[in-house]
């Protein structure tokens, strides 16, 4: 039983509110219902069947949609409430919501704000179910666009990009995800904070090599920029103290 599924349980029990268990429930037409997690084949999908997509369809189709967002650096995030199709996320759109964001912003904030907008999209489409104004538009299929799965090897830090690319990757893959990887001295490095520091012109740029340490912090030279490493953890998870300068990062054998 996940941590997710024992929550949900609890705050029903909580709020005296049913809860049932049954990975093929019994629905019925007039009902809305809403899908949040869903793990199994559906045997029926109702009119009023509703999913919930953590992107602004129909851009971002896929997996870890908000993660990709974070790391091409969009100005915005949003959700989307869609009826269930057989292909991936490309049914009618019930309804969305937006808002701004600055960067840098980390991974657990942007997934909050997300929640709270499904919170209010949520009860605007339960509004409109009772007031008999429940209506789908179908999306834009040429605007589509996609986030593919990622693994592992995503999580590696490429330093020969720019300083700005790599502190969206580090905080677009932190927690909840299992955050940002690097090697030095054959050691791996989970990358938790960073932050941009003051350039400076290198008459030949090596990503990678630490240029300087400040107050145990490794200022790190990328493809363009400079990064200081504010907290890193080695791999039995405990802080990782930097003591020697001419060291090089890189990626994870």
């Amino acid at each position: 039983m996940s941590q997710s599924f024992s929550a949900i349980k609890s705050l029903a029990e909580e709020i005296s509110s049913e809860f049932v268990a049954d990975r093929y429930p019994h629905t019925l037409e007039e009902d809305l219902l809403f899908v949040v997690g869903w793990q199994f084949l559906f045997q029926k999908i109702t009119k009023f069947s509703v999913v919930f997509h953590d992107s602004l369809l129909p851009k971002y189709r896929g997996f870890a949609p908000t993660v990709t967002a974070l790391i091409n650096g969009e100005p915005q995030i949003g959700v989307t409430a869609l009826s269930p199709t057989a292909g991936i996320d490309v049914g009618p759109i019930v309804g969305q919501l937006s808002a701004p964001i600055d960067y840098p912003i980390k991974i657990k904030a942007a997934l909050e704000l997300q929640a709270a907008l499904m919170v209010s999209l949520a009860a605007r489409i339960y509004s409109d179910w009772i007031n008999g104004s429940f209506i789908t538009n179908e999306q834009d299929h040429s605007l589509a666009t996609y986030s593919i799965w990622r693994d592992g090897s995503d999580y590696e830090i490429d330093w020969s990009q720019s300083s700005s690319a790599i502190l969206r990757m580090i905080d677009a893959v932190g927690f909840p995800y299992s955050g940002a990887r690097t090697s030095i001295k054959g050691h791996v490095l989970t990358v938790e904070d960073a932050s941009e520091v003051k350039d400076l012109k290198f008459e030949i740029r090596q990503p990678g090599k630490i240029w300087a340490i400040e107050k145990g912090r490794p200022v790190v030279v990328c493809g363009s920029g400079l990064l200081k490493l504010n907290e890193c953890r080695g791999p039995d998870g405990s802080p990782y103290d930097f003591r020697q300068l001419r060291v090089r990062l890189g990626r994870v054998i």
